[in-house]
């Protein structure tokens, strides 16, 4: 008989759920027992529970309004650990014949959703190499950032190095005023980064499994952390290395272990997410898959670590219509069906990609979104040499440079990181309206397709954020 992955959601008023889930996490004892009790209401069900698997407090209903989320939540962006909470329900990986999937969904107080598969969003760079003008060249710059629309597509054009990247972003003002990402923590959520090169200084570790900084420098995870610290070379990285269980349960655990810390003492102050998914299954045959149903676990969790005071930054994903990556099925290509699931909830950040002379990158998803018309919100700088590249800590081998829009999301997520280290306590909202309402204009519209409100500028937001407190 043929075996699904679900997410089991169980009504569960757990007291002091942020203690039981850290009990799961560090003995797999301890959540197997968990898991055992929980599971007592499907008893007799072939469904079984990876060996890992821990299960996962959820806070917020899924009829909870936003108000009443962040209520409960937003006392987590203090410093001071805050008291425990208890949970709504809980939710566990499961495994279950599919068979037997109407019986377990017609059992009281269970509901089954999907524990859909992901892909980070990388794009294998083909083509030319060589960097781009010269940094030292004072025109550079200008050649670069045409301010007009345009297309990049394969063979795709030069890379540009870090330095140019920062011309572009306008990082040299807000490091003059003394700040370059100090005293903020970003949350990586991705397959791991290498601590040896990298300043991971946390994250979440599990007996077993993938500890914080443990992965090889040629990893997904190590080239977002390399493209953060283009504009916050100063900050500090939590690695939440999910993609060894590259499903939906495996990033609401991380999404997790975020509020965790968050609860503890208000770090990280924003997580990069450069992953989601690469198709659209049909809604009849799946209407509570995460790219249809905005109140799956996953994005009720992402919500919840909002609510806490932390911006979320996704990748709009690289199934954009003029040249999409071979991972992107036919169903989820070009305008309105590219941007979906976490990635085009209202309340994250979302990036799309453009290369140094501000032409669109073709494989860059376009909107609207599925749950949200308005995504992408911004664009940001993909084609880098930063992690991989001639001379870089990743060297070559499979990637030639930084890329896709998983390159782009934590180079915006850097700039984020940035003005939190200069306006310090700058909630997600507030962070969100400064870039986008600072973002440079490449188009007429005041919301585009492909380049949302316009390319991130970290300058700008920050004059924007001085006169706001000014």
């Amino acid at each position: 008989m043929t075996k699904i992955q679900v997410l089991l959601e169980l009504e569960a008023v757990q007291p002091e759920a942020f203690a039981t889930f850290n009990a799961a996490s560090e003995s797999d004892a301890d959540a197997a027992d968990q898991a055992e009790r929980l599971l007592e209401p499907v008893a007799g069900l072939p469904v079984e529970v990876p060996e890992r698997a821990k299960p996962v407090p959820m806070f917020t209903s899924p009829d909870a309004r936003a108000s009443e989320q962040a209520s409960a939540l937003r006392a987590f962006a203090s410093a001071d650990t805050n008291p425990d909470v208890s949970s709504v329900t809980k939710v566990v990986s499961a495994e279950v014949e599919r068979g037997a999937l109407g019986d377990l969904q017609e059992r009281d107080g269970v509901t089954v959703w999907p524990s859909s598969e992901l892909t980070i969003f990388e794009v294998p760079a083909t083509g030319a190499v060589e960097a781009a003008s010269d940094p030292a060249d004072p025109d550079a710059s200008v050649d670069l950032a045409r301010s007009r629309p345009g297309l990049d597509c394969r063979p795709f054009r030069p890379a540009a190095d870090i330095h140019t990247i920062r011309e572009l972003l306008g990082t040299r003002s807000v490091w003059l005023d003394g700040f370059r990402g100090q005293n903020v923590v970003v949350g990586i959520l991705d397959e791991g980064i290498d601590g040896s090169v990298y300043p991971v200084g946390g994250g979440f570790s599990r007996p077993g499994a993938q500890r914080p900084g443990a992965a090889p420098i040629t990893s997904h995870g190590s080239m977002c952390a390399a493209d953060v610290l283009i504009a916050a070379p100063h900050a500090r990285l939590y690695d939440y290395p999910f993609l060894g269980v590259p499903r939906s349960g495996g990033a609401l655990a991380m999404f997790q272990a975020v509020l965790e810390q968050r609860r503890r003492d208000g770090t990280p102050h924003l997580t990069t997410n450069s992953y989601g998914f690469a198709g659209v299954p049909p809604r009849e045959q799946a209407p509570t898959h995460e790219i249809w149903d905005r109140n799956h676990p996953l994005h009720r969790k992402v919500r919840e670590v909002i609510a806490s005071g932390a911006a979320a930054f996704f990748a709009a994903g690289n199934c954009g219509r003029e040249c999409p990556s071979g991972a992107c099925h036919p169903s989820g290509v070009g305008p309105g069906q590219s941007i979906h699931a976490s990635n085009s909830l209202p309340e994250v950040i979302t990036i799309a990609a453009v290369n140094s002379r501000h032409e669109r990158i073709g494989y860059s998803s376009q909107g609207p979104g599925m749950f949200h018309r308005e995504k992408p919100d911004l664009a940001s700088y993909s084609h880098i040499f930063a992690n991989f590249g001639p001379g870089r800590p990743g060297g070559t081998r499979d990637q030639a440079f930084d890329n896709g829009t998983s390159a782009a999301t934590p180079v915006a997520a850097g700039v984020g990181a940035l003005l939190l280290s200069a306006h310090a306590g700058t909630d997600p909202d507030d962070l969100r309206a400064a870039l986008t309402e600072t973002a440079m204009k490449v188009t007429a519209e005041t919301w585009d397709p492909g380049y949302g409100r316009g390319i991130v500028n970290a300058a700008a937001a920050h004059r924007h954020l001085e006169r706001r407190s000014g």
